[in-house]
């Protein structure tokens, strides 16, 4: 897709607010008695989150779960049209693909017929191992074929040759949702990791399973020994951190010459260039498969196996497993049938759903908008890096060239991924899937002969989502993303601005946040900051840490400023940049008044609104716990009380809770 280039003013979405467009905002939703001088998250939103039920079926509810749960709708009416229209399993297509795979997990009959029967062969081959160059021989295996070990593998873009492919690998292999879990006694935590053992012993006996106390107590020994030796989420933010170049040889070392035995499994092992993320982590793993005994190992793999694989077995493995979650994340209801075979089509077809998606659910119009408003955020960007004060003319040069290079890519890519051969039947939902990792096995190992493809995308056009690429130095947003209450198109542009605008500013953003600033223009992990730019910026970016981490979302838990800086920067510089863009819209007029509102307080006020959400208070906990977000509240209000604009628009005075002394205003881009 060509780069959007940023020409002039000319081409500005909104040249000025209309008064005869509707505020985009329901007033009857304020809550009078917070003042949005205290609260700008509560004056918009404490009337919603109070009436507001989350559905029995989610684990929160606001906008992003609304459009997700129109896609998930208008998906599954795509796919049961391609059922009505005859795409069969012979026609060799895609659509019959897609339908073959639907159709493999809705039969539930032949699913719970089958019972714990696809994993026996698998469970026998864990039974088998019997010595360590077992396991690693396993755990070669396990890549191939989907399945979790302590090491993940991956091939993506070099971050210092962005246009070759390499093998990254590093940790992995729990099964609690992150190593704090098992290290920390916080009250979520603690009954998580007492209820996991049960929830294994119980999973074990579904799969014929015998001594299931015993094994179940093995794999927990085994996953807590490996959390204990793993990075916390913040340390592996850090791309130089984990950027540690190795060749096979020096791997042996680490591994005490099993390596060799991984490489021979994932038929490998004439490639000799690896990038891995913690190379104490590979050496003290090694030792653990030394010191606890191959029985406990074996245990860990069983769990590992089945645990995996519940959601492709018969209900009473999918039932066990959502009575564990419930737990974790207080979902009070397994998701519809339908909308998890969906979810199961996304996952492994989700180019050849979004061929047929883009045709009914993305008109044309919608990208034209969009890439006016892109263009109109990119410029503002400009401007605001241009009027820096403590960036030197040197970086911002640079700095430019970077944003200069920006590339945007919206709706859909312009080519998509090839299933041809994979081979999916309507009646072997385990087999489907074990194919279906064989098949993204094989395609990973075969971009190592070529160069990256910056034409391929990360997301499904039916994602609601959006996100940028540090190595290609793009932002991307796809056709779900762009529909109502994200873009309003009937609303004034102060709502439009302070919502999708701020979201695309965010995204932005990202190229310049602590980690995306790594990265220069070309999408290579390179510096390009003067010493002394950069010490500032990290000044800056430390304060930002600081602010985070005395929020208290949850009793007892505060943010980890360090994990969710990089959100928390693009958050502020997402928001004042789509600010400076909405004033620039308006071509030096002052803002229309509507519903007694400043042009100014519905900006704010729309951003508010747009990132209104209510989680159950179980997945909250989880959420401060392994999201690099914020929770929404503080995207708001930790936001808002560094941008002077705000307290301009709100005649914020001392005595406020969201007032700050202007010497005290985090700014940084």
């Amino acid at each position: 897709m060509k780069k959007i280039f940023i020409i002039s003013l000319i081409g500005i979405l909104f040249s000025c607010s209309d008064p005869r467009l509707e505020s985009g905002i329901n007033k009857s939703d304020f809550n009078e008695d917070t003042r949005p001088q205290d609260s700008m998250y509560d004056y918009v939103n404490s009337k919603w989150l109070r009436e507001t039920e989350i559905p029995n079926d989610q684990l929160g509810w606001g906008s992003y779960m609304t459009l997700r749960e129109e896609s998930f709708q208008n998906q599954n009416k795509l796919i049961k049209e391609l059922i009505s229209n005859g795409a069969t399993s012979e026609s060799g297509s895609e659509e019959s693909q897609i339908v073959n795979l639907y159709l493999s997990f809705m039969d539930r009959e032949i699913v719970n017929n089958l019972g714990s029967e696809p994993i026996q062969e698998d469970i026998e081959r864990i039974n088998d191992i019997t010595t360590v160059d077992d396991i690693w021989e396993y755990f070669a295996s396990s890549v191939i074929e989907g399945r979790s070990t302590p090491l993940y593998f991956a091939v993506y873009d070099d971050l210092k040759n962005p246009l070759d492919y390499t093998i990254y690998f590093g940790q992995n292999g729990l099964g609690l949702p992150d190593r704090d879990y098992y290290l920390e006694d916080k009250p979520h935590y603690v009954t998580a990791r007492e209820e996991y053992p049960k929830y294994l012993e119980n999973i074990f006996i579904l799969a014929k399973i015998d001594n299931v106390n015993m094994r179940a107590s093995n794999a927990f020994e085994v996953e807590y020994n490996l959390a204990k030796i793993q990075l916390s989420r913040t340390e592996r933010r850090d791309p130089q951190k984990t950027y540690n170049p190795f060749d096979s040889s020096e791997l042996d070392l680490l591994t005490k010459e099993k390596f060799v035995i991984w490489l021979r499994g994932l038929k490998i092992d004439g490639y000799d260039r690896f990038i891995i993320e913690s190379p104490s982590y590979l050496s003290e793993l090694s030792e653990l498969l030394d010191t606890l005994s191959v029985e406990k190992w074996r245990d860990y793999l069983l769990a590992r196996l089945v645990t995996g694989s519940s959601g492709a077995l018969s209900d009473n493995f999918v039932e066990e497993s959502f009575r564990f979650s419930k737990i974790l994340t207080g979902r009070e209801e397994l998701p519809a049938l339908w909308k998890r075979g969906v979810g199961l089509t996304n996952s492994v077809m989700g180019d050849a759903l979004g061929k047929i998606y883009i045709k009914s659910y993305f008109p044309p119009e919608y990208k034209k908008r969009m890439t006016d408003l892109v263009n109109n955020l990119l410029f503002a960007f400009k401007v605001g890096i241009e009027e820096l004060e403590w960036m030197s003319e040197e970086t911002k040069v640079k700095a430019l060239d970077k944003l200069g290079k920006l590339n945007v890519k919206i709706g859909y890519p312009e080519i998509w991924d090839d299933y041809e051969d994979l081979e999916l039947r309507s009646d072997d939902l385990f087999g489907n899937l074990k194919r279906a990792a064989e098949f993204e096995f094989l395609e990973a190992i075969e971009k190592l002969t070529e160069k990256v493809d910056r034409r391929k995308w990360a997301m499904s056009p039916q994602t609601v989502n959006a996100y940028f690429s540090p190595t290609k130095n793009e932002i991307v947003f796809p056709a779900a993303y762009l529909q109502p209450p994200n873009f309003i198109p009937s609303a004034d542009d102060a709502v439009n601005y302070g919502a999708i605008g701020v979201t695309i500013g965010h995204e932005i953003s990202h190229a310049f946040d602590d980690k995306g600033s790594q990265y220069d223009g070309d999408g290579k992990l390179n510096n390009w900051w003067s010493d002394q730019d950069r010490r500032i910026f990290d000044e800056k970016t430390k304060r930002l840490v600081d602010q985070y981490s005395t929020y208290e979302p949850v009793p007892g838990i505060n943010i980890n400023g360090e994990l969710t800086l990089g959100e928390n920067i693009a958050d502020l510089a997402g928001a004042k940049a789509s600010f400076r863009a909405y004033k620039i819209s308006l071509k030096g007029n002052r803002s229309p008044l509507i519903d007694g509102l400043t042009g100014e307080q519905r900006f704010f006020i729309g951003s508010a609104q747009s990132d209104r959400v209510k989680f159950r208070k179980e997945i909250e906990a989880m959420r401060v716990a392994t999201d690099p977000h914020s929770p929404a509240r503080f995207r708001i209000d930790g936001v808002i009380v560094n941008m002077e604009e705000f307290h301009q628009a709100f005649n914020t005075k001392e005595g406020d809770k969201l007032f700050r002394d202007v010497e005290d205003i985090i700014k940084i881009w």
